[in-house]
């Protein structure tokens, strides 16, 4: 059978893509394995030290998440701040870190509408996006950058370092997990081999994915994907809609080191967009307007306007919706246990009872449980009773708490008795006294829910 040169080249590339994971490999296999908290903190570093980068962005959205995630490519380029001290795109107290130019377009999940282009600029004192709608170049000031990142588009491109301080650089670079983040191996991510980090997400604050796979080059520690992981996602109205994945891929990465390479990168990334029709013919494209000496400063195309960016106003403070009332007798009801038991909370009466309401696709229950737990072993013998309420559930509340090493006595099917404690959101906590009146609620994931349960525990047993 004939061999075409095409296949020749095809088979010779796999091979060089192969010798390299094959190094990649065996570098690992000569000393002990890298922890995941070790390479985060690498890759953390890794970007401290880059001068400047530019490259590819590519996000899409695999099972439920397809029906919302916006299929996004764009070109990016970054300059990191003489000043800056953080790896993010911000810092602690939100200044930029990075100078940004971001030209990308990005298609509505189901592929019915054109794709619309997004442009986002931000240097050391000033963003500014190009408003398709109103014909506008908006500028704001860099602390709106963020806002103006989010109204432009320009996030589904920089989610993976605007989130960075909320996902590596305060949790992981700076504390200490309960779950540490976990080196799962090696994968190829285009020609790029790559160390599989794992990190559970179920006790991070400000986000709402149960987990994260990032995946960080061999080479260089930075990153080349991020795997942001959603169980059970649901509708406004608390119907789920199955699982999905936000996929986000990064490369090929060139580093920059000068001014001259930035300019002429940020000429390259704009020319994403001169194949679209957002701008009339025979309009100047971004590519032409660009000022080498400014190439962060986005140009005003012809036809647009400067307008300054108007911080949403304060909302009104809304009337609070009232809290279901304290010291009232607890509904009494009857559920199941995992082992087909049943457990009817009057049996309990003569004891403090925490009632903890809670699913498995909710992170925030997940990171009150083990305090909860902890709650359960310490005060079990003095009685006190800690019961999970499971609710709105379809996954394997039994065997996660199994898996996790909570052991803190589960019911199940409580749709209807979570309807009976007014609850409307999880986790909530409800603490009833020996006499079975509900004498105080906590809602949600807090600093301080261990001290504040167990003074509820001790007023209630007085």
């Amino acid at each position: 059978m004939p061999v075409s040169c095409r296949g020749l080249f095809r088979s010779a590339l796999v091979g060089v893509l192969w010798v390299n994971m094959t190094v990649a490999v065996a570098q690992d296999a000569d000393s002990p394995p890298p922890t995941g908290t070790e390479l985060l903190r690498a890759s953390d570093q890794a970007l401290r030290n880059a001068r400047g980068l530019a490259f590819t962005v590519r996000r899409e959205g695999s099972g439920a998440q397809a029906t919302r995630e916006p299929a996004t490519t764009a070109r990016v380029v970054l300059w990191r701040h003489d000043d800056a001290d953080r790896a993010g795109l911000t810092n602690r107290a939100g200044k930029p870190q990075w100078s940004v130019a971001a030209f990308g377009l990005i298609a509505s999940p189901d592929g019915q509408d054109e794709p619309f282009p997004f442009a986002y600029t931000l240097d050391s004192s000033q963003a500014h996006f190009a408003d398709t709608i109103k014909l506008a170049r908006v500028e704001a000031e860099s602390a709106y950058a963020g806002n103006l990142l989010t109204d432009s588009g320009a996030w589904s491109a920089l989610q993976w370092l605007s989130d960075w301080e909320t996902l590596v650089g305060r949790p992981i670079v700076d504390g200490a997990p309960r779950v540490p983040p976990r080196f799962d191996g090696h994968v190829l991510v285009g020609e790029d081999a790559t160390r599989a980090v794992y990190v559970d997400l179920t006790e991070f604050p400000g986000t709402s994915a149960f987990g994260a796979w990032w995946y960080l080059g061999v080479a260089d520690g930075l990153p080349r994907r991020l795997e942001l992981v959603y169980y059970d996602v649901r509708t406004a109205d608390n119907q789920s809609v199955g699982d999905g994945i936000s996929r986000l891929t990064i490369g090929p990465i060139r580093r920059l080191e000068s001014v001259q390479q930035v300019a002429h990168a940020v000429r390259q990334a704009a020319g994403l967009h001169d194949e679209t029709n957002w701008l009339d013919a025979g309009d100047p494209t971004l590519v032409e307007l660009l000022d080498e000496e400014a190439p962060f400063t986005l140009p005003e195309p012809r036809g647009y306007r400067t307008l300054a960016y108007e911080p949403p106003q304060p909302a009104r403070t809304a009337r609070a919706p009232q809290a279901p009332p304290l010291n009232i007798p607890a509904p009494d009801f009857t559920l199941k246990d995992p082992q087909g038991n049943e457990h009817t909370l009057s049996q309990y009466r003569g004891k403090v009872v925490i009632l903890d309401f809670w699913a498995t696709w909710c992170g925030p229950c997940l990171m009150v449980m083990p305090e909860l737990n902890t709650i359960h072993q310490k005060y079990k013998d003095q009685g006190v009773a800690v019961i999970g309420i499971n609710a709105w559930e379809n996954g394997d509340p039994a065997g996660l708490m199994r898996a996790r090493g909570w052991d803190y006595l589960l019911l199940l099917q409580g749709d209807k008795v979570a309807s009976d404690y007014q609850v409307t959101g999880i986790p909530t906590m409800v603490v009833i006294d020996p006499n079975g009146m509900i004498v105080q609620r906590k809602v949600g994931a807090a600093q301080g829910l261990t001290a504040q349960l167990e003074a509820a525990i001790e007023s209630a047993r007085r």
